[in-house]
């Protein structure tokens, strides 16, 4: 077992927010294809904020809220949004993805933000718990990931049905779930009447970390998605 990183008390000072910054993961900002959802395959620029409402047990980017890990206390940055603005027009797309981490925690600067890049097409990636404010609502493109309880989260911590509802009453969002059997369909199938979400904004995901584990879960869905009428699309695994 790791043992748990000690933070120096210059650590803890560090973390916390400033005012008119992002705090950023140790990623900042990179170019790759998007892996997922409803913009799969299109170049973007990620920018991978820090800080999480969540604790799901599969995360793989705890390095942007287990306060156990040396990353989060000694890899996050303070980027001003001239600094943002700079690391991001590096690169030939005016695609924004903004992740994390949870971004929405971040949403009054990213509000800010956005209103420097009016010509980009922006998503934001969230987990569905947190309503955005007005200057977000009508702007961004949502990806929506509500965990189930496979993520070892509390369900009065994961599942917010009116947060929920706002996502679903806007034009530009999508729901997208990762599942890997028919349980998971069921628990799915329980949030959607909960939430009266739009059938026709369901993603489903199948989980894995490798190429065998994507196919052998979608193998899995297919028929459930079907006759659902829902969208099942895959992770990309760039090499």
């Amino acid at each position: 077992m790791v043992e748990a990183y000690i933070p120096t008390e210059q650590d803890r000072q560090s973390v916390k927010m400033q005012p008119d910054k992002f705090k950023v993961s140790g990623d900042g900002a990179f170019f790759t294809i998007q892996g997922e959802g409803e913009s799969i395959g299109k170049p973007a620029v990620f920018l991978r904020l820090n800080l999480c409402n969540l604790e799901c047990g599969w995360c793989d980017t705890k390095y942007t809220w287990d306060r156990t890990s040396k990353e989060f206390w000694t890899e996050g940055q303070d980027w001003s949004y001239e600094k943002t603005l700079l690391e991001l027009s590096r690169y030939p797309t005016k695609r924004l993805v903004i992740t994390g981490g949870e971004p929405m925690i971040q949403q009054e600067r990213i509000s800010k933000f956005i209103g420097l890049i009016p010509a980009w097409e922006v998503e934001i990636e969230t987990n569905g718990t947190i309503a955005p404010i007005a200057g977000l609502a009508t702007r961004c493109q949502f990806n929506v990931s509500p965990k189930l309880k496979n993520s070892g989260n509390k369900e009065q911590s994961r599942l917010k049905p009116e947060v929920l509802q706002a996502y679903n009453a806007l034009p530009k969002t999508t729901f997208k779930f990762v599942a890997q059997s028919v349980d998971d369909i069921r628990e799915i199938d329980a949030i959607i009447a909960e939430c009266a979400i739009d059938s026709k904004k369901i993603i489903i995901m199948p989980e894995g970390r490798n190429e065998e584990s994507i196919r052998q879960h979608a193998l899995a869905l297919v028929e459930e998605v079907k006759i659902r009428n829902w969208r099942l699309l895959p992770r990309l695994l760039p090499r």
